[in-house]
């Protein structure tokens, strides 16, 4: 059992020693963390880590032979607060001034300070502490031998392992004085991990830096007696160890020379190999103890470090936890201006506050990632003993490739290397030829894929037919005979190995159009062609390849190739170049990939001829041409094949990036995946007329035609401006960022997951982002930098309601939205040409000012008409909406039992009336959804005290009939919660009266027409409900920034952060967002009671199931309300809003299904799909032979807020105290009322102008906007 709290751990830099310099070190002061620590903690909730390593400091404790241990006591009180886990470091290389450590006392008075600590933790902590007595013994051990660290009266021979050993007997004394304190306590060594190679090649050489490198072990070897067991050591001691990783811990000797991690040097050893051997020599539980890296490379060292502890796990390795060290950054020992960026959070020294903590964005959109990817990997590794039996449940993907793993880091692996989160993936490779006796040969380049490479006495290249039979006998052993493994093909040719196995799954990944290449097999068309046929899913790498095949197969997704951005983001630290080209002169023009027959050779020299200052630099292996004609100049370098890792750090040395490809048979259908890794480093970039590029980056992409185009297009490359190449910049980061392989990866799992059903039900495919719906985006993108001065009004959310604030505000405000484009949850999605609104709107309004506003907005592309809502009652009857004014077509007891509940309801049983019939003819129908169908003139006061809850108010307005029928059932299923629980306010404070006679005639006849203001509603003819909000982009004079969240909020300071960030001052802000969400942002700034009071705020969720179904003619409905037994509540005919949200002879429909932790969902995923299917069928909107085009899902976490008898108070309570920090609400989330679009244009109206009012008389609270 683990005994940590958290598997992702943060550590706070607690060094205390006195450096070079003779200044004395208190990290923990130096950063802020000891004034900040509830902050701190508070932080890590982000991430679920609620495991710290902290330090106690026995230099900064004892002094005078006396103890004071004050200072962990806020950390004790917050660690108890936000449910923190410490363990804690005694010693950090700092020890009282009066000792050094050949003292006669050092070891008796570490043992009383070891005690004297655990004395004082213990009884202060709710979790069983955790300590290191000493901080890295081995590493303070050659510290102190070489002047790192001062000490005197160093021994002069051997001084390290005489260190080493004084340190031994100090720490086994002070894992005695804790036990004797605290049996229970957990104690805890670490060291660090090293690897050191020979410079020479000679065995002595070799055994020298062995020798070296088994150093590490020395500290861990004593403390558990095998090695100088006359110090005392004995298993016991060794109770979990600590393994320190960094980028810096392997070099070469006698050198000295660094193995450099972000260059890819193949001889450093894996992290998981290095933790399998520690295993396998100690046995004991293990923990990374310390992992990070500096700058730029903070995002992509966790990415690497979650792979190998992958690995590790996978290989059965007892490794319960990585700790993100430092997690806040620290200056360096000896130099404390210098800030090496290593944190999760940096600090904002040059700021007002320079205690700020600042997100790195990188850093943590890449530890999320590795989170998530990590739980994939440890829910099917468990302890060592279920190994094996665990893995043959894992479902098997069997990949046959025409390259190999280790040729050149591309599509393949990115896609592999996260489906083996899901798989257990086997590559299998073209054959070697080996005059030896036929065999596979494996190995393990990342977590859960295993590399098969055949060797074969057969000298036929590829998977050639003379191969197929030798192959198909070795394959045969792969898998169980009763595994139906998923195939999975890169090339066509190897189609005949799929003979030995049982697939429940084929898949064809066709990244190129490989017939078209040099030297492809002449029967490869063929073979593609039968693979077509045999395929359940076939992917493309690109538009055009789509476009060429798509009606070559039934189920055929467009999966273009995407980006790792924050491996690729490195290339922004400029400074960060490769060596191989750090001599060269300025004017850099780059190129990597894969150098062949698709390469203009020609082109590349005369750039190189034309502009000799030029210095062209080409990455990449040579293949399938001879390199002796590639172009020789002064100013060419062909560096060669160079590892994935090093990519950055050549484009960081570019000043333009190339794609000079030929215009041939084998590029008409290439995508290339590099340009948007260029587009990740945010660098000019010049192609040939490569049609995927033309496509979809004519505007991002200098496009050439000619080598003379290609020359000009460089030229104007390195001339732009520092603004444009700033606003560049800019579209290009919107670009990146509407990409990445791990969401290609999701979705195409989600259709393997479907299996071969997914043709009949696809998840909504994600087209990939063109360059002019880019350009919507990026226009009104601005420079990222900080603004220093504040800001007059910060809008958060670009919402109907957020758009309409700036709108209406104007100059001087910044509006903010999360996602890449404005909306909110009134945003579209395509998906097959079908077009759904995140959940079904509608436009209507009594509000002239808002109609008027619906044609400003949308003009001619608004479409009206007559609104067609029904109910679908038991038996299969549909009656007209409302419910209780169309009851006729139901059976006639129901009729009856809903006109006396009435009649009951109005005057009373036995005729004691409670009402006049003068009284009842003021009043007209009201829907009992309050869904707008009665506006809110057309009701009657309600008297002060009549209905106490919702319930009560639905049986005596409508009566019992009514409510046993629709009014009960129907909302129990929509609120998900009792209905007593709920108040009346939110039906606008009125009680409508029913007019009998309208009831009656509704009884006995049809409905001639829909009624209500909402009986003729619009919606825009093209585009969406989003094309609604997108029509305020013209009209917008404040700016919008897209792909901005907020991390955190600093009312008394007015200052809003981003999660890149990015830091807003501001005097006033309206929040749309969420008001619970807004709440948390805040955090300790806020009272105690304002986050009572967010937290008691109850809203329900909505999941919406679309369904794009292969008939026109489904229904005339919009509307449909289910008070029965389906799942779903409500359907929206969103085919019906308008005819272009249908492909031809199509048509779409919402399934609108609520949640709450009251009401979970029953299923999810596929299985929800499946089942708004079948339902759909049983009430009749859908046969059961309709085609199912296409089938998504979209989740509103934040749907409808729920007015229980606690709101108002609660609401009046935060929204006045937000407003005494100038943070305005508006909006249905942020104010927490019923608001449909209408209202929320009005809320935001209303906001802006009370926030301009407020700024010339801050004085006024006028609370009443």
């Amino acid at each position: 059992m683990t005994p940590f709290s958290s598997f992702w751990q943060a550590g706070y830099e607690g060094a205390d020693h006195i450096n070079q310099h003779g200044i004395r070190l208190s990290m923990n002061e130096t950063n802020g963390h000891l004034l900040r620590i509830k902050e701190d903690y508070a932080a890590l909730k982000a991430f679920g880590i609620t495991t710290v390593r902290e330090s106690v400091g026995w230099r900064l404790t004892e002094r005078d032979g006396r103890y004071d241990f004050s200072s962990l006591d806020a950390r004790l009180e917050a660690a108890q607060e936000y449910d923190i886990q410490i363990c804690w470091t005694l010693c950090h290389y700092g020890w009282p001034e009066d000792l050094h450590l050949f003292s006669s006392d050092f070891i008796p008075r570490f043992a009383a300070f070891c005690a004297a600590a655990a004395d004082y933790i213990a009884p202060r902590s709710t979790r069983t502490p955790i300590y290191s007595p000493n901080n890295e013994i081995s590493f303070l051990s050659w510290g102190l031998s070489v002047g790192l660290f001062t000490c005197s009266n160093l021994p002069e021979q051997d001084p390290a392992d005489a260190c080493k050993r004084q340190l031994i007997r100090a720490t086994l004394a002070g894992c005695d004085a804790i036990w004797e304190v605290d049996s229970k306590a957990r104690i805890m060594h670490c060291d660090p991990l090293i690897h050191i190679v020979a410079t020479e090649a000679s065995p002595e050489a070799r055994d020298a830096a062995q020798s070296l490198s088994n150093a590490q072990f020395q500290a861990w070897d004593m403390l558990r007696g095998t090695l100088a067991p006359e110090l005392g050591g004995a298993p016991r001691y060794l109770d979990l160890i600590g393994a320190n990783y960094y980028h810096d811990n392997q070099w070469e000797m006698p050198s000295m020379a660094r193995l450099h991690w972000h260059l890819g040097d193949r001889r450093r050893k894996p992290l998981h190999t290095m933790l399998e051997e520690l295993q396998q020599r100690y046995q004991r539980p293990m923990v990374i103890s310390e992992t990070s890296h500096v700058g730029s490379g903070r995002g992509a060292w966790i990415a690497d470090v979650t792979a190998q502890v992958a690995q590790a796990l996978l290989a059965g390795v007892e490794l319960y936890g990585v700790c993100l060290y430092p997690i806040i950054d620290r200056p360096g020992w000896n130099d404390l201006t210098a800030w090496p960026h290593s944190g999760l959070w940096d600090l904002d020294r040059n700021g007002s506050d320079p205690f700020l903590r600042l997100i790195n964005q990188p850093y943590a959109k890449a530890l999320s990632q590795a989170q998530r990817t990590l739980r994939h990997f440890q829910s099917f590794t468990p302890p060592a003993a279920e190994n094996k039996e665990n893995g043959m449940q894992q479902k098997t993907l069997i990949v046959f490739s025409h390259l190999r793993w280790g040729f050149v880091f591309q599509r393949p692996q990115h896609l592999l290397s996260r489906l083996a989160q899901h798989y257990r993936v086997l590559f299998i490779e073209e054959p070697i030829y080996d005059a030896q006796a036929a065999s596979l040969h494996y190995s393990t380049p990342a977590p859960n894929i295993t590399v098969i490479q055949p060797h074969t006495p057969i000298a036929a290249p590829g998977f050639h037919d003379d191969q197929i039979a030798t192959l198909q006998l070795l394959l045969t052993e792969l898998v169980d005979e009763q595994e139906q493994p998923v195939v999975w093909f890169y090339t066509p040719m190897a189609l005949p190995l799929l003979t030995p196995f049982t697939p429940s799954l084929v898949i064809y990944d066709c990244m190129d159009e490989l017939s078209a290449f040099n030297q492809a097999p002449r029967q490869l068309q063929q073979r593609e062609s039968a693979l077509m046929t045999r395929a359940d899913l076939v992917f493309t790498g690109g538009s055009s390849l789509y476009e060429a095949k798509k009606n070559k197969h039934h189920a055929i997704y467009c999966f273009p190739s995407s980006v790792d951005a924050v491996h690729f983001e490195q290339a922004l630290d400029r400074s960060n170049g490769h060596p191989l080209q750090q001599a060269l002169p300025p004017m850099r023009l780059g190129y990597y990939g894969v150098i062949d027959e698709r390469l203009d050779i020609d082109l590349v020299a005369a750039l190189a001829d034309t502009h000799p200052e030029w210095q062209i630099v080409m990455v990449g292996p040579v293949v399938k041409i001879d390199p002796a004609t590639l172009p020789q100049r002064p100013n060419i370098h062909w560096l060669g094949q160079q590892p994935y890792e090093a990519l950055p750090q050549f484009l960081a040395g570019w000043d333009v990036c190339l794609m000079p490809f030929a215009l041939n048979a084998s590029t008409q259908f290439i995508s290339p995946t590099k340009v948007l890794e260029y587009m990740a480093a945010q660098l000019p970039i010049v192609s040939t007329a490569i049609a995927d590029i033309v496509r979809h980056y004519p505007d991002l992409v200098a496009i050439a035609y000619s080598p003379e185009e290609f020359v000009r297009a460089c030229e104007r490359a390195l001339a732009m401006s520092a603004e444009e190449r700033e606003m560049k910049a800019q579209q290009m980061q919107a670009v990146v960022a509407a990409t990445s392989w791990d969401t290609t990866t999701e979705q195409m799992h989600k259709l393997m997951s479907q299996g071969a059903a997914a043709a009949r039900a696809p998840v909504v495919q994600t087209p990939p982002v063109i360059a002019d719906e880019v350009q919507q985006i990026t226009r009104r993108l601005k420079p990222t930098a900080d603004q220093l001065s504040p800001l007059p009004c910060l809008i958060i959310g670009a919402g109907p309601t957020g758009l309409s604030a700036g709108y209406h505000y104007g100059k001087g405000a910044l509006v903010l939205e999360k996602n890449a484009s404005p909306g909110g949850w009134c945003r579209s999605l395509n998906d097959k040409g079908f077009t759904f609104d995140y959940a079904g709107h509608i436009m209507f309004s009594q509000a002239p000012y808002v109609l008027k506003l619906y044609e400003m907005l949308l003009g001619d592309n608004l479409h009206w008409q007559m609104r067609e809502a029904w109910v679908y009652n038991d038996g299969g009857t549909y009656t007209r909406y409302p419910f209780q004014g169309s009851l006729h077509g139901l059976p006639p007891e129901v009729i009856k039992e809903c006109i006396l509940g009435a009649i009951e309801a109005r005057y009373g049983v036995a005729g004691d009336a409670a009402e006049t019939a003068s009284t009842a003819a003021l009043a007209q129908h009201r829907d009992c959804c309050a869904d707008g169908v009665v506006p809110d003139g057309e009701c009657v006061m309600q008297e002060k005290g009549l209905t106490e809850n919702f319930e009560q108010f639905i049986y005596k307005t409508w009566g019992r009939g009514i409510a046993k029928h629709f009014a009960v059932p129907y909302n129990k299923k929509l609120w998900t919660l009792p209905l007593s629980e709920m108040e009346t306010s939110w039906l606008g404070g009125r009680v409508p009266l029913p007019d009998l006679a309208q009831i009656v005639e509704g009884a006995l006849a049809p409905l001639e027409k829909p009624m209500g203001p909402n009986a003729r509603f619009g919606y825009p003819l093209k585009g969406g409900f989003q094309a609604l909000m997108h029509g305020f982009l013209p009209h917008l004079t404040c700016e919008l920034e897209t792909n901005s969240t907020l991390a955190a909020l600093h009312p008394e300071q007015h200052i809003a952060v981003l999660t890149d960030g990015r830091r807003y001052r501001y005097d006033q802000l309206i929040s749309t967002m969420p008001l619970p969400q807004l709440i948390k942002l805040i955090g300790d700034e806020a009272p105690q009671e304002i986050h009572d009071a967010a937290a008691k705020l109850r809203h329900v969720s909505i999941r919406c199931v679309n369904i794009g179904v292969g008939r026109a003619d489904l229904t005339e409905k919009h509307w449909i309300y289910y008070p029965g037994e389906t799942l779903f509540h409500r359907i929206f005919v969103q085919g019906n809003a308008s005819p272009f949200c249908n492909p031809p002879g199509g048509c779409g429909l919402t399934c609108e299904i609520s949640y709450s932790p009251h009401k979970p969902l029953p299923v999810d995923g596929d299985a929800l799909i499946q089942r708004c299917i079948q339902e759909c069928i049983a009430v009749g909107m859908i046969n059961a032979d309709d085609p199912i085009i296409t089938a998504n899902q979209v989740d509103i976490p934040y749907a409808y807020v729920v007015y229980d008898h606690a709101r108002q108070a609660n609401i009046a309570l935060i929204r006045d105290w937000l407003l005494q920090q100038d943070i305005l609400l508006s909006g249905r989330y942020s104010e927490w009322e019923y608001y449909n679009s209408d209202h929320a244009f009005l809320a935001g109206k209303r906001a802006a102008e009370f926030v301009k009012a407020r700024e010339t008389t801050l004085d006024k609270q006028e609370t009443g906007y």
